[in-house]
């Protein structure tokens, strides 16, 4: 008889995704022989989301709501109570960042208390990598794997089918009767070894590829064209990631040709995708041949609108003309972060000047392809003066959209560090969302100025600045003020915010009631 596995990924936002681990980790367990089932929480209401936050402060269109026939938050516990009864898992696989990480060690502290045999509960993803030790001292947790899973996970199964020894292979720490073994981290993939996988979309269905993009519903994919970032950024889990992998191979990765090109093909066949979001950190950071090779491509079989990540020092006319020319809708994303040159120096370690974001976003709006940036506020350190740098710049660029999230020093990041050793923090907050509140103590700015002006950020960048008194009222009274703030917000959406005007393929395709989306002819 087949040995069981269930995947958990507690998702906690109410948006539909289709995990790369969850497709990764399926199709190595179905390979083997194993039954696999997945229980996700994307579509019970998740209360304050950061999506919905988003929506109320202007920064992101608003849309009707329930498009994924959302449950209500209370079932989540009593589905998985019920599914982890009936299905009685003989693992069950947890993928999870930092703040999954917490929600799914909530749902197992209420989870009913199983009888011998319970399950083997394996951990994985970016909180295990990050925090190993947190991971591991888990009551729930029998084992982690820490950094690329794909090996370690093919050869645990492998051990655990045949009831062989677990406790030395790479990447993974788990508990013995004795003791915790801590196997060390073993060598990055090759490129060929990273994608030669496929995946498992098995579990996924429409809902999963479903995106409220600027009001109107899209079928979204996503895909990655490269791996790992050659950026140091302090606030960024991937420096952590690059530290602890550095002399253990390349970290930085292109993907196969052949490979990505089979992957978009699979999905646009089966799903019906109106667009592709490449994850890739720094999508300008591949090398320019493999750029061309990817425009040509993408212009001549893909024809699908396209978002990628870039970086401002990475912008080049020659590389937005390539991506303009594919003559193809195109967002390019850029994290700018802050408008003070201090913070980018001495607190993010990004050594370039603002002249340079002006620069990469001159290039690509004259190219006409559209834009959109990332800010933060509560850094360590930073002032009322700083912050109002962020919104200056911001105005100045003129950019289609633009949201500000609440800085958090998350586990694996130098900033963390930095903030214990200062006492801003303990260590032992837990993780927060983007847009709740900063934990950041004896700091320049409190934590109610801080939400205040994040609530208003889409005001203070999106309105003219004759508006600025009203806004000034929103920030310092909200709640005397919330009829004119919600009011601004309207004359944001209505006025002021900038549409990708595109229409979706799915609109023509039926794949959706037309009853929800905002049809552009």
């Amino acid at each position: 008889m087949s040995k069981k596995i269930l995947i958990f990924f507690p998702n906690t936002s109410n948006e539909g995704v289709a995990p790369l681990a969850v497709s990764t980790l399926s199709a190595i367990a179905k390979e083997k022989g194993y039954e696999v089932r997945y229980f996700e929480t994307s579509f019970y209401k998740h209360y304050n989301s950061a999506y919905d936050e988003r929506k109320t402060t202007g920064e992101f269109k608003s849309f009707k709501d329930d498009v994924f026939n959302i449950k209500p938050y209370e079932y989540m516990q009593l589905d998985f109570n019920e599914l982890m009864e009936d299905y009685k898992p003989d693992i069950l696989a947890v993928t999870a960042n930092s703040l999954e990480y917490e929600l799914f060690s909530d749902m197992m502290k209420v989870l009913p208390q199983f009888d011998d045999p319970k399950p083997f509960v394996f951990l994985g993803g970016c909180h295990a990598t990050v925090d190993p030790e947190g991971s591991i001292d888990n009551p729930f947790v029998d084992a982690v794997c820490i950094g690329e899973g794909e090996k370690p996970w093919s050869d645990f199964l492998d051990a655990f089918e045949d009831g062989e020894d677990i406790s030395q292979i790479g990447n993974i720490w788990v508990k013995t009767e004795s003791e915790i073994v801590k196997n060390p981290i073993s060598n990055l993939m090759t490129r060929e070894e990273l994608w030669a996988q496929p995946l498992d979309f098995s579990f996924f269905d429409q809902r999963h590829f479903k995106y409220v993009f600027d009001g109107t519903l899209y079928q979204r994919a996503s895909l990655e064209l490269s791996r790992g970032c050659p950026y140091d950024c302090t606030y960024c889990v991937n420096t952590g990631f690059k530290n602890m992998y550095k002399g253990l191979g390349k970290f930085m990765r292109i993907r196969p040709y052949e490979n990505i090109r089979i992957a978009a093909q699979d999905l646009m066949a089966d799903y019906g995708v109106d667009m592709i979001q490449f994850q890739d950190e720094s999508f300008f950071s591949v090398p320019m041949r493999t750029l061309e090779q990817f425009c040509e491509w993408y212009a001549s079989e893909v024809g699908r609108p396209t978002m990628v990540q870039v970086r401002p020092e990475t912008v080049t006319e020659k590389k937005v003309k390539m991506m303009a020319d594919m003559g193809v809708p195109v967002q390019m994303s850029i994290g700018l972060e802050s408008g003070s040159e201090r913070i980018l120096k001495d607190i993010c370690s990004r050594h370039m000047k603002v002249e340079h974001m002006h620069s990469a976003i001159k290039i690509i709006k004259d190219y006409g392809l559209r834009t959109t940036a990332y800010t933060m506020i509560g850094f360590p350190t930073e002032t009322r003066e700083e912050v109002f740098e962020t919104i200056e710049l911001v105005r100045s660029l003129d950019l289609d959209v633009s949201i500000m999230s609440i800085f958090f020093p998350f586990k694996g990041t130098p900033l963390r560090d930095y903030c214990i050793e200062r006492g801003y923090i303990t260590g032992d907050e837990p993780a927060r969302s983007f847009t709740d509140g900063p934990i950041l103590k004896n700091q320049p700015m409190s934590p109610k100025e801080i939400m205040n002006l994040r609530r208003c950020y889409a005001l203070y960048t999106k309105l003219p600045r004759e508006y600025f008194p009203q806004i000034e009222l929103c920030e310092y009274d909200y709640e005397n003020h919330q009829d004119l703030f919600r009011e601004l917000v309207r004359l944001v959406n209505d006025n002021y915010y900038k549409a990708w005007e595109i229409t979706p393929r799915s609109l023509v395709e039926n794949i959706m009631d037309s009853s929800h989306f905002s049809i552009k002819f």
